[in-house]
């Protein structure tokens, strides 16, 4: 079995130029985990020591930190075209483009576009990102996960159906496990009440880079409350959903009773949060958002204009 050079009980030197003798850990992990994405992907394909040893988490955590460190700040952007039947129609790509503030022309470069899919890229709700890695989940329940440093773009497994199409999903690493999950709610079913409808809702968890081949949706607990089809905020061990606590009518409409659930993808459980005394539910113009690594509530007193995805 290979293993990754950092757990080798022996330094092997490899002669680089004429007679200078270059220890391997020192190679790796001192010259070549300063190089671009583009440049390790070629050098995995030297012998299967070098592709595991790059491959593994603690060459992936050590290039991260220092590309942090190095490189200045830079977003993607992901167009979305509109659709007016979003169930029945599909964009052909997604395209990706990078742009730096610091950048003096502040044009927005093309990255990459996806590749071809038989039924095209269903319309998809906002995009997720993590360590370089963007999450695209669509209305229809179909996941796409991509890497622009290395254009790869997958289709990940179906979860379970789900009866609705106001599903939301979040997308984050795990410092306990030294992995990434994907987490998503779904609806089995929905049934109307005089007062307030019934849902019976259900949450999964796929985990990547744990190593097993075969990607597999795992059932956590339900969730204590229904979850809203807002946004998830994605922090390092932790999702953070909207929830209704209640819902009840009066005469000017639905009153909602909002909560904040937190997941910990430790333990797979869900802790109970209060609103902000600002608000007792999560409106249209309101939403949550990270500020600093901390979870952040953002509302407007202004009147509603529209939804947004």
């Amino acid at each position: 079995m290979n293993q990754p050079i950092s757990k080798r009980p022996r330094l092997v030197a490899l002669e680089v130029g004429s007679g200078s003798m270059i220890p391997d850990d020192v190679l790796l992990f001192q010259i070549l985990v300063r190089l671009p994405v583009k440049s390790l992907v070629r050098f995995k394909s030297v012998c299967k020591a070098w592709c595991t040893t790059i491959a593994s988490v603690h060459f992936v955590r050590l290039h991260l930190e220092l590309a942090r460190a190095t490189n200045s700040s830079s977003m993607v952007v992901i167009p979305r075209k509109y659709m007016m039947k979003p169930t029945k129609s599909a964009c052909e790509f997604v395209h990706f483009f990078s742009y730096q503030p610091a950048v003096q022309s502040n044009v927005a470069k093309h990255i990459m576009k996806s590749t071809p899919r038989p039924n095209g890229i269903p319309r998809f709700t906002i995009p997720l990102h993590c360590d370089g890695l963007v999450l695209i989940p669509s209305v229809t329940g179909h996941i796409f996960m991509c890497n622009p440093a290395t254009k790869e773009f997958v289709e990940l497994p179906p979860g379970t159906r789900n009866v609705s199409l106001l599903q939301r999903v979040a997308f984050g690493f795990d410092p306990y496990s030294g992995t990434y999950k994907v987490a998503r709610h779904f609806l089995r079913s929905c049934r109307e009440g005089q007062t307030h409808a019934e849902y019976d809702i259900g949450h999964e968890v796929l985990t990547l880079g744990d190593g097993i081949e075969t990607l597999e949706w795992k059932a956590t607990i339900d969730p204590p409350y229904p979850i809203k089809a807002r946004t998830p905020i994605c922090l390092p061990g932790f999702f953070y959903w909207s929830a209704a606590q209640s819902v009840v009518d009066t005469d000017h409409g639905k009153l909602d009773t909002d909560v904040i659930l937190r997941f910990s993808m430790r333990d797979d459980t869900f802790t109970v949060h209060p609103n902000p005394p600002c608000s007792s539910s999560l409106t249209l113009n309101d939403l949550l958002c990270e500020l600093s690594g901390k979870v952040c509530y953002v509302h407007s007193p202004s009147p509603c204009m529209s939804p947004f995805g």
